[in-house]
C-alpha cells in the first residue's frame, strides 16, 4: 500500500468514526437528563441533612467513546454514579441501593406532576436504570467511599455478591488518558487553533485522538459482527482496556487500528488457566471474569479480533473509494462508510478549489499537498445523496 493509500484509508476511517458519534443535539439533552438527576439527588440528601453526594458519569461518556445504537430500537447507555460520602460501617449494601431507589421514584414523580414524560425505573443488580423516551437509559449506580482504596475509589452494590464491590471510574479514565497523552495534547492544539483559542480553553470532549476513535470503530465492528450471538458479545471495558494498552500514539487511525488489534492479546494474562484483563486502576479485578464460566466467550473474541485483522487487511487492498466502502461496509455499516466518503469526497473539493489537492504521481490517488496539480472536479457527488439514509 502506497502513501496516498495509506493516507485515504485513515481519512476513510476518521469519518466513519464522526458518524459513529452520538449527534450533539441528543448529547446536550443527555447532559442536561443526567444533570437534572443528579441536581436531584442532592438536593434529596441536602434536605435530610447529609453530606452533599458526588454525582459524575463513567464510562464511554467519561471516556469520549459513545457509538450510536446499531439499530433504532437500541438505546444510547448512560453511566452515573451516586457517590455519597458514608463509611462502610454506617449502611449496608440493601440500605443503600433502597435509598438511591427511593430518591430516584420520588424524582419520576415530579417529572410527571409537571406534565412531563416521565422516565421509567427499573432495578438492576448493581445500578438503577432510567430511560428516557426510548433514545437512551441511564443507569445510576450508588457507591460509597473506598476508605481502604485510592481516593476516587469506590465501592458498589451488588444484590447477588454478599461483599461490596470495588469501582473506579474517576481513576481508569485517567489511566485511559494517559494511554493517547500525546496525540491528545497535539489533537487539542489543532482544535485550539481551529477555534482561535488557548489549548486549555477547549474542552475535552472537543478532542478525539485515534484510540478513542479506535475504540468506537471496533465498538462497531464487534456490533455487527455479535448482532446475533449478543450473550458472547465482548464487553466494552475489555475492548477499551486492552485497546488502550495496545496503543502507541498512533497519528493515523488505520495504522491505529491494526497495531491495536495484533497486539491486543498480548495483555491477556493466563492466571492458573483462568484468562485475566486486569483493571489497571485495580489489579484486584478481572474484567474477564465471566471467561472463566463462559469459556466459549474467550475463543469468540480472539476469533472476532482476527475478524477485525482480517477485514482491515482487506480494505487496503482495494482499489478505490467505491471498492473500499464495500470492504468496510460489511463490518461497520453500508450506510456509514457511504457517509464517511461522501465526508471525505467534500474535504478534496474544498482543497481543490483551496490548490491544496494533487495527484500522487503514478497512483491515481488524490491526496493534499504534493506537485501534481489537480482540475477543478465534483468529487462523489452521487455519494452525497445518502447523506440522510
Amino acid at each position: 500500500m502506497n502513501e496516498a493509500q495509506h493516507e485515504q484509508l485513515g481519512q476513510l476511517l476518521q469519518h466513519a468514526a464522526e458518524f459513529l458519534d452520538i449527534p450533539d443535539a441528543l448529547y446536550e439533552e443527555a447532559v442536561a437528563k443526567y444533570e437534572g438527576v443528579g441536581n436531584w439527588l442532592e438536593e434529596q440528601d441536602s434536605e435530610s441533612g447529609r453530606t452533599p453526594p458526588e454525582i459524575y458519569p463513567q464510562g464511554s461518556f467519561r471516556l469520549g467513546t459513545v457509538i450510536r445504537p446499531l439499530t433504532d430500537k437500541d438505546e444510547y447507555d448512560i453511566d452515573l454514579v451516586y457517590r455519597r460520602g458514608l463509611k462502610k460501617e454506617s449502611t449496608t449494601q440493601k440500605k443503600l441501593k433502597a435509598e438511591a431507589g427511593e430518591h430516584l421514584r420520588s424524582y419520576v414523580q415530579i417529572v410527571e406532576a409537571a406534565g412531563n414524560t416521565a422516565p421509567i425505573l427499573d432495578e438492576g443488580r448493581r445500578c438503577w436504570t432510567l430511560t428516557f423516551d426510548n433514545r437512551f437509559h441511564m443507569d445510576v449506580l450508588p457507591a460509597i467511599p473506598d476508605g481502604e482504596g485510592r481516593p476516587e475509589s469506590i465501592l458498589v452494590t451488588d444484590r447477588e455478591l454478599r461483599e461490596w464491590q470495588f469501582s473506579n471510574p474517576i481513576g481508569y479514565a485517567e489511566w485511559f488518558k494517559t494511554c493517547m497523552r500525546a496525540q491528545f495534547v497535539e489533537q487539542r492544539g489543532r482544535v485550539a487553533a481551529m477555534l482561535k483559542e488557548a489549548a486549555e480553553q477547549v474542552p475535552d470532549w472537543k478532542v478525539k485522538t485515534p484510540l478513542q476513535r479506535a475504540v468506537q470503530i471496533l465498538k462497531r465492528h464487534r456490533d455487527f459482527y455479535f448482532q446475533n450471538d449478543h450473550d458472547n458479545r465482548p464487553v466494552s471495558i475489555i475492548i477499551t482496556t486492552l485497546a488502550a494498552h495496545a496503543y502507541r500514539n498512533q497519528a493515523n487511525l488505520y495504522d491505529a487500528l491494526l497495531a491495536i488489534v495484533r497486539d491486543m492479546p498480548k495483555y491477556i494474562e493466563m492466571r492458573e488457566s483462568v484468562a485475566w484483563v486486569t483493571n489497571p486502576v485495580n489489579p484486584k479485578e478481572n474484567f474477564a471474569d465471566k471467561w472463566q464460566a463462559n469459556p466459549e466467550r474467550a475463543g469468540k473474541f480472539y476469533t472476532w479480533l482476527q475478524r477485525v485483522e482480517d477485514d482491515f487487511t482487506a480494505a487496503r487492498s482495494g482499489e478505490g473509494i467505491p471498492k473500499i466502502v464495500h470492504l468496510l461496509g460489511r463490518s461497520l455499516g453500508e450506510t456509514t462508510m457511504v457517509k464517511a466518503a461522501a465526508a471525505y469526497g467534500r474535504g478534496l473539493h474544498q482543497q481543490q478549489k483551496s490548490g491544496l489537492l494533487t495527484m500522487a504521481a503514478g497512483t491515481g490517488m488524490l491526496l493534499a499537498g504534493g506537485s501534481v496539480k489537480v482540475k477543478e472536479h465534483t468529487f462523489y457527488g452521487e455519494l452525497d445523496k445518502t447523506e440522510d439514509a
